[in-house]
């Protein structure tokens, strides 16, 4: 499980900082659902606090998003998102 998880976390890095990648991920469809949401928020997140038009608003909006979506992915697959 470590091994899985520390794989998901250096592959969801590379993609939040607009790297490319290519790898499979694998798992049921909510799980697989819930970490696109995830990396979509994380990103996004990412993206906003580096811009030079930050908002407060929505940085705190998807801190929000992306703590909901943490907890949600934990149900799911008993990872811990670190990102």
């Amino acid at each position: 499980m470590k091994n899985q998880e520390a794989k998901i976390h250096k592959v969801a890095a590379h993609y939040i900082l607009g790297e490319n990648i290519n790898t499979a991920v694998k798992g049921d469809k909510k799980q697989l659902q819930c970490l696109q949401n995830l990396l979509e928020v994380s990103k996004n997140l990412y993206n906003e606090l580096n811009s030079n038009t930050a908002s407060l608003d929505k940085v705190l909006n998807l801190v929000e998003n992306k703590n909901q979506l943490s907890e949600q992915f934990y149900t799911l697959t008993g990872i811990n998102w670190k990102l």
